[in-house]
């Protein structure tokens, strides 16, 4: 099974709603069997905490009820996992150190980097501090490389 691994920072906004949906995508496709998915953050203060309120405010309108609570990344993450995503520089920079020396089995890519719309960034704004434009900015954003990662990933298996 290929194993998929979503980072930012805390853990309760952007990583977990990659997780989420493409678990959805992953359902509505009868993919379950082939990847399993993960999600985590660099700073994560207390492990277990909810999603932010954004997150969960813009998943309902969509007709979405979502739950996560936050873990955090672990060295041996890079040991586990096929394939890690970034949301940001920030991210990618503490996931770089915190693999550092470990036998790491995957690849660390800026999740972007599968995006079907490419602005030129890596990274995918960090909607905690934001209103509801940001995070449906980033739902979207998030939603719409679900297919394009998952079709990479069935490519490689």
């Amino acid at each position: 099974m290929f194993k998929v691994m979503f980072v930012c920072m805390g853990n309760v906004c952007r990583s977990p709603l990659a997780h989420i949906l493409l678990d959805i995508y992953l359902k509505k496709n009868n993919l379950t069997d082939k990847i399993k998915v993960e999600s985590s953050g660099v700073n994560v203060f207390n492990e277990g905490q909810e999603l932010c309120d954004n997150i969960v405010r813009t998943a309902s309108r969509r007709g979405l009820s979502i739950e996560h609570y936050s873990r955090n990344f672990y060295p041996t993450d890079g040991e586990e996992f096929d394939l890690i995503l970034a949301m940001d520089n920030t991210t990618m920079s503490r996931i770089k150190r915190t693999i550092k020396g470990q036998h790491n089995k995957g690849t660390v890519r800026y999740f972007r980097y599968y995006d079907p719309v490419q602005d030129g960034s890596e990274e995918v704004p960090d909607p905690w501090y934001g209103g509801n434009d940001e995070s449906e900015m980033v739902f979207d954003m998030i939603e719409r490389t679900m297919k394009p990662l998952a079709d990479s990933i069935l490519d490689l298996i």
